[in-house]
């Protein structure tokens, strides 16, 4: 019988899950991990809005592996493997793989996660509103008094600009909405866990996803510090050392020209556009070191894929732009193309859960009935525990969006949208292992367009627009986080459901964290000096299309759903799907064939646009390197990633402190993508 190639490649990109250190210690949750990761979880909470808000130097927390968790993780371990080396006290790697379930999931709460969103959008609504938007006459009526701060005193315009001289911060203006806030985002994180609870042994153990984005990581904290060294057992390769020294060495060398402007350094941080013709998409030429380092461990075929289609989007895009459809913005897709890319997303997550329908139906079986065969005692919840709480959760969220203003019927479908959703973005992330990567198409846009006008009232429209950052997030709120600490806790091998505990109490402290210290620092230098988008313009900006958006409402014909308004988009978003189905069929038809799923629903969109070209990199340098030596060589060439990945972050973390020291307010926006 032929082998498939695509299980190789798959064999050769899947972390090592067994290859643990032999250093003694416990192998479950103990209080010690625990408490380093909230350690963890603080820290990088500081970091990510300090350096974000107060330095304006690189991005901590956009990619679904965020900076600021790396930085404070990897530091962490190498000082862990110190104290390990000179008190005999180990940390097993059951409690490095728990810290760092903890991290990655308190990581997707500050910032550009939720927590910047959430103080902008409470704050935005009265203090940017003027007699010329009339934000009074098609905003305010429709928002509930406990949802948003007060500004009387002048709570939200010194947040805004910073307290006058001996005022004090008025917290009890935050106080009422921030906790029915925090009510919402509760039980979003318990849908979500639940969720993830739900598909993780599908993912993990059936359909034997490589999670390449926890490649790295699960290797680094399968090999601690044991003692017998101070420096962590992943770091014993000298193939890691080469890696480091190249990533670190280029970001320090260029850390010089902070200093001495026309000191020459290595062109890594900026990209530009490449055009073709200016109604063809252009090629952002941009070799992102860090996504390389995580997509190296994703298998050829994705990574073949999501350059193809991109390639494609370009040929395609501009044929029809030649040709008067309006598909490209100039750089992505825009409205008849996006409803291409909607349609095959839509069918590709279909197809997640019909592979996944005997699984589901198991997980239903064993929460009605605890003799059914199906094993749960590995999971962070029992299935019961996670059917309860997820319906739970669900109610709270539907019961909240109604109270907030939203259409009862149309908060349900919304919601089993998010579910929806957000599945298809923590599978893709599972998949392919890119930290850049969004939802093709939001909850909403499953939903809203296929409603007649009328009916989306406009209490419906802005209670939606608070609640966007929640039930239509970019990066899939938390359900990727939570599915890859799935992942992560194979790692831990005893006492599994503590780690779900240990991962709500990571989570909570975040957003604790998160939350007070945006409006400190409001407060304290006002936030307009934050210049984020997060927090002054993102509300502003969307608050005025949703104003737009109410006072336009009644120029619609009733009863015209809004995709009826251009029946061209309908058939774009039939082809997406026929084109996805197609393409699906394909890859379970024959094993040769080339082209993961994946890339059509991905094409055009922002992110997959941004980092196309690294990912075309990252496959080259892989197929070149199986090609050459084979599956071997490609496992022996992993501490050199390993190595590289770490002299990266720890690249950055030497650039904030110069930062820090010598550009306060002014520092270098070095990791992008």
């Amino acid at each position: 019988m032929a082998t498939d190639p695509r299980i190789v490649q798959a064999e050769t990109a899947e972390a090592p899950s067994g290859a643990l250190s032999d250093a003694p210690g416990p192998e479950g949750v103990t209080p010690r991990a625990v408490l380093l990761g909230l350690v963890l979880v603080v820290g990088l909470d500081v970091l990510a809005i300090y350096v974000r808000y107060v330095l304006h130097a690189s991005l901590m927390s956009y990619s679904h592996i965020p900076m600021a968790m790396l930085i404070v993780f990897v530091l962490m371990m190498m000082g862990g493997a110190v104290v390990s080396r000179l008190t005999g006290v180990v940390l097993s790697s059951s409690e490095w793989h728990t810290i760092l379930a903890m991290g990655l999931v308190g990581a997707a709460i500050p910032v550009y996660g939720l927590s910047g969103y959430l103080i902008g959008y409470m704050a935005a609504p009265f203090y940017f509103a003027t007699p010329e938007n009339e934000w009074d006459k098609y905003l305010h009526p429709y928002i509930p008094d406990w949802l948003v701060p007060s500004n009387e005193g002048r709570a939200v315009s010194w947040f805004y600009e910073g307290l006058p001289q001996g005022a004090e911060v008025p917290w009890g203006a935050w106080l009422l909405p921030l906790f029915w806030w925090a009510t919402m985002i509760a039980a979003a994180f318990v849908v979500l866990a639940c969720v993830a609870v739900i598909f993780r042994k599908q993912w993990v153990h059936n359909e034997r996803l490589v999670f390449p984005a926890m490649a790295p990581l699960i290797d680094m904290a399968s090999r601690p510090g044991s003692g017998r060294r101070l420096l962590p057992e992943f770091t014993g390769s000298y193939l890691f050392w080469i890696g480091f020294g190249l990533s670190f060495g280029v970001i320090a060398w260029n850390c010089l020209n902070y200093f001495f402007p026309g000191f020459p350094r290595f062109p890594v941080y900026r990209g530009r556009w490449f055009w073709i013709d200016r109604q063809v998409p252009p090629i952002w030429g941009f070799f992102g070191l860090f996504t390389i380092f995580f997509s190296y461990f994703a298998s050829l075929d994705v990574l073949f894929s999501i350059w193809l289609f991109d390639l494609l989007f370009i040929v395609e895009g501009g044929t029809l732009n030649k040709m008067g459809f309006s598909v490209i913005s100039p750089y992505y897709y825009r409205s008849d193309y996006y409803w291409q890319t909607k349609g095959a997303y839509f069918v590709l997550v279909l197809s997640m859960f019909w592979v996944a329908r005997r699984h589901i139906r198991d997980v239903f079986h064993k929460a009605l009935n605890r003799d059914h065969p199906l094993d749960d005692r590995d999971e962070l919840l029992s299935y019961r525990t996670a059917l309860i709480g997820l319906l739970l959760g669900l109610a709270y969220m539907w019961v909240w969006l109604f109270r907030i203003g939203f259409d009862p019927l149309q908060a349900v479908l919304l919601l089993l949208a998010v579910i929806f959703t957000y599945v298809g973005m923590a599978k893709i992330l599972a998949d392919t292992g890119m930290p850049y990567t969004n939802v093709p198409a939001g909850p909403w846009g499953l939903v809203g367009p296929f409603i007649g006008g009328y009916a989306i009232g406009p209490s419906t429209r802005v209670a939606f627009r608070f609640a966007s950052r929640m039930v239509s997030h970019y990066k899939g709120l938390f359900l990727p986080a939570l599915a890859h600490a799935g992942r992560i806790a194979e790692g831990v091998r005893r006492n599994r459901r503590a780690l779900m505990g240990a991962i709500a109490l990571a989570f909570l402290v975040s957003l604790l964290v998160s939350v007070l210290l945006t409006l400190h620092l409001g407060y304290r230098d006002g936030a307009y000096n934050f210049h984020s988008y997060q927090v002054v313009r993102g509300g502003m900006r969307h608050f005025k299309y949703t104003a737009t958006s109410v006072k336009n409402l009644f120029t619609k014909d009733p009863n015209l759903p809004v995709y009826m308004e251009n029946p061209g988009r309908l058939v774009f978003f039939g082809i997406g799907g026929a084109a996805m189905a197609g393409l699906i069929y394909l890859r379970h038809r024959f094993v040769w064939w080339p082209l993961h799923p994946v890339g059509l629903a991905i094409s055009g969109s922002y992110l997959a646009r941004r980092t196309s070209f690294t990912i075309f990199m990252a496959w080259l340098i892989k197929l070149v390197m199986l090609k050459v030596g084979g599956p071997s060589v490609y496992r022996k060439s992993r501490p050199f990633f390993v190595g590289a990945l770490v002299g990266y972050v720890l690249g950055i973390a030497l650039s904030t402190f110069v930062d820090m020291i010598w550009f306060p307010e002014r520092g270098h926006y070095i990791h992008r993508f």
